[in-house]
């Protein structure tokens, strides 16, 4: 059988399977639920110190388009901070002894607040932490409830304030909307980034026909399948430009075992599933990380095997075109 372990930097899992944050790991029975499911780790649903932040949970709102995709509008943990920390607490005790991570995930309100609120993470017991800075709804809410960095400056300086705040191992999340991407995944592991994670959802538009209205009402956030070839160009991109020894989570557009292995083709060593654990229910991981065994038994290798071997093999426009005239 082979080994589907893989190293995240200094993170040792049992699987590349992550479940990734959402509405779906909000509470305490969902979090256990998920690592109950078979996950290597779950991030928890990002929260923050903003009780308008936490007040966007009471509109939040999904719909599935026709192509499989999920158009929603979200908020952030709908309960106080510290309550929320010991969920968190209790959580990964109970992950810890299935071998697994719960994982808190902050997403910065207001700048100032991210360093405490990380060193709160790490005094309660929490092993591992990601700064959220690709919240898609961010332009969206009030002034203070949730931001996002878009610049390499920007992520710098919130990375750079969570380091010397924490010595937890630390993944940073990164939006691809509209972002230099690489430039941010550069800019946060030189500020302390242990692991980068790409690429976060896209905010969209979308107009009923039916109604002659938006949909939800608004402007949300969109995911689905048609991502996966996105995230895996910013995997590869990353790669290349940081080098092997950067760990690099993939999320946004895989739903299948098949699907986690491109990613990691691109260069994940773990891929996070949120939407189809939406759709599915938990249940979802168990079926990727069975799907991702049986192509692994089929290929005759082992998870870490996979880590970058398709974007270590891409090449340039002009290195084809002088192969194809000899």
């Amino acid at each position: 059988m082979p080994d589907l372990a893989v190293r995240l930097g200094s993170l040792a899992l049992k699987t590349p399977v992550v479940c990734g944050a959402g509405e779906h790991v909000a509470d305490e029975a969902s979090l256990l639920a998920a690592v109950g499911a078979g996950a290597a780790a779950v991030v928890a649903k990002s929260a923050n110190e903003s009780e308008d932040a936490r007040r966007q949970w009471e509109v939040r709102e999904h719909v599935v388009l026709d192509d499989g995709s999920v158009f929603n509008r979200s908020g952030l943990v709908p309960v106080p901070w510290d309550e929320w920390l010991g969920i968190l607490a209790r959580a990964d005790a109970h992950a810890r002894a299935r071998d697994a991570y719960v994982v808190a995930s902050v997403i910065p309100g207001d700048p100032a607040a991210v360093p405490e609120l990380a060193s709160e993470v790490e005094a309660a017991g929490l092993r591992w932490l990601e700064l959220n800075l690709s919240a898609p709804h961010a332009g969206e809410s009030r002034p203070g409830a949730v931001s996002r960095a878009d610049t390499p400056e920007g992520a710098a300086a919130l990375v750079a304030s969570v380091r010397a705040a924490v010595s937890l191992p630390l993944t940073v999340k990164l939006s691809g909307d509209g972002a230099d991407v690489v430039a941010l995944a550069r800019a946060a592991r030189d500020a302390g980034a242990d692991h980068v994670g790409m690429i976060g959802r896209h905010m969209a538009f979308v107009a009923d026909p039916a109604t002659r209205r938006p949909l939800l009402g608004t402007f949300g956030a969109v995911s689905g399948p048609w991502a996966l070839p996105l995230t895996m160009r910013c995997l590869a991109k990353a790669r290349g430009a940081l080098g092997a020894d950067v760990p690099l989570v993939g999320t946004n557009g895989a739903r299948s075992g098949e699907d986690v292995a491109r990613l990691m083709l691109a260069g994940a060593t773990a891929v996070q599933l949120a939407t189809s654990v939406m759709l599915e229910g938990f249940a979802a991981l168990a079926r990727v990380t069975d799907e991702l065994g049986a192509y692994l038994v089929e290929q005759q290798l082992d998870a870490r095997d996979l880590v970058g071997e398709a974007a270590d093999a891409a090449t340039t426009y002009e290195e084809i075109a002088l192969r194809s005239s000899r």
